[in-house]
């Protein structure tokens, strides 16, 4: 059935607040002109999907004055601040609140954190309400979540919750709680994490908030989280919720997130046919939305699959087209995850060295990241193994084991520690060997959550 889909032309109907005689020679017309043409754009170039030749026709000509959310559009499309175009034309401070807070929000997805920082910042200095002061501590937050200032981010999570309460404002504190959550999770603090976001999902249903699309989100999260706490049972069930939300809605991301927690479900508990179907769908749905970042992930967790299968020519086409598409997109990090699945099928193929070199290269690029380093460190210790190098072995395998019990991660843990195990075994080493079987039956739990 054809979709009718409406787009905001821009128009905006003069109010006191709007911007005075953007005619001129120094006018907002003429600003977005000469923006243009320095890009070398036409005007069906700038309007692109959301706006009309004809609206950029006339604002450049000073007949119609753009909406809030229109300037926000061409200025992002022009690389230019809002104040380039407004200039000292007057405008009232909340108006121009608006203007930076939808700004930084278009600087969060995507993923400017530099800009998100700046406009930010000049929204706050229009001393905004509560309620608004608590968004914008939220896209603050986001900034220093993802440039590694994580113990800033808590602050700023922690400072918008106490500015609101949910009896009005349950939808703004659910996205706070989501985000907390979130960095718990990035931390290793799954119990945190999940508490969170148990807390963001109560929150919308005690408070009956309307949003699917923010409660798929909260529930892809929270089904990770129980997932890194071995309840996997719990972990398919919510998986589960958040892709038929997401499937209701038309939500082809967030579905993708749900297949992709439900082949990760299902992997843990050992349906492995089941766990490719699932990252398959989610490969596809990510290919058509275009997100990278997602597609290297499934890519990753499909070649492995297939090596632990055997099928070694499936699991090297797999981490070949990973390793390319991360350097198409300069991920260093994800260049070496995929690597490290073309080491283990050089390790079965007995070309020890060859898979020894590979995993201390990507060790030294996974230094922040404690599950991929813990899985360079495996394949350290089983190469080091294969060329007898025992003491070597232990100890990689050793500091693997150690990272992921500092991490919380269950399911690579018993996977770790079984292998290890069976290492031991074969050495005679008895007593070591049962130790660690025992912890892949039972793991170790994490301290720190």
């Amino acid at each position: 059935m054809p979709v009718c889909q409406f787009r905001d032309i821009g128009a905006s109907v003069t109010t006191t607040d709007t911007f005075a005689k953007p005619n001129g020679a120094n006018g907002l017309g003429a600003r977005v002109r000469e923006a243009r043409r320095e890009r070398g754009m036409s005007q069906a170039q700038l309007a692109g999907e959301e706006l009309t030749k004809g609206f950029i026709s006339q604002v450049e000509s000073g007949l119609v004055r753009p909406s809030v959310r229109s300037l926000q559009i061409l200025a992002a499309r022009l690389g230019k601040s809002l104040d380039y175009f407004l200039g000292d034309e007057p405008l009232a401070t909340s108006k121009r609140l608006v203007f930076h807070r939808l700004a930084a929000e278009a600087a969060v997805e995507r993923r400017d954190w530099a800009a998100a920082r700046d406009e930010v910042t000049q929204a706050l200095a229009s001393k905004p309400e509560k309620r608004e002061r608590a968004t914008l501590l939220r896209f603050l937050a986001q900034a220093e979540m993802n440039t590694g200032n994580r113990e800033v981010a808590f602050d700023r999570i922690g400072e918008a919750l106490s500015l609101i309460d949910a009896s009005t404002d349950a939808a703004e504190i659910a996205q706070l709680l989501h985000l907390r959550g979130i960095a718990y999770g990035q931390i290793g603090q799954y119990v945190a994490a999940a508490e969170a976001l148990e807390s963001a999902r109560d929150a919308m249903e005690r408070h009956e908030v309307s949003d699917p699309r923010l409660r798929a989100r909260i529930l892809v999260a929270l089904g990770t989280a129980y997932r890194r706490l071995n309840r996997t049972t719990k972990a398919m069930q919510t998986y589960g919720s958040a892709l038929d939300l997401a499937s209701g809605i038309d939500e082809l991301r967030l579905a993708a997130q749900g297949y992709m927690g439900v082949a990760v479900s299902l992997y843990d508990a050992g349906e492995l046919d089941g766990a490719i179907g699932n990252y398959r769908r989610a490969l596809d749905l990510f290919t058509r939305v275009e997100d990278t970042t997602f597609q290297l992930q499934v890519l990753h967790s499909l070649s492995s699959i297939h090596f632990e299968m055997g099928k070694n020519d499936e699991a090297r086409e797999l981490a070949e087209r990973g390793a390319a598409t991360a350097r198409m997109v300069h991920d260093e990090g994800m260049v070496v995850v995929a690597e490290l699945v073309l080491a283990r099928i050089a390790l079965v193929n007995g070309d020890a060295e060859q898979a020894l070199n590979i995993a201390r290269h990507a060790e030294k690029v996974l230094t922040d990241q404690p599950v991929q380093r813990a899985d360079a460190l495996r394949v350290i210790g089983a190469a080091q193994d294969a060329l007898k190098n025992y003491a070597g072995s232990d100890r990689a395998y050793r500091k693997a084991i150690e990272l992921l019990v500092e991490v919380g991660d269950h399911p690579n843990l018993s996977t770790f520690a079984a292998e290890y195990a069976t290492k031991l075994r074969a050495r005679g080493e008895t007593d070591q060997a049962f130790r660690y079987l025992e912890m892949a039956r039972t793991p170790v739990t994490n301290r720190t959550t």
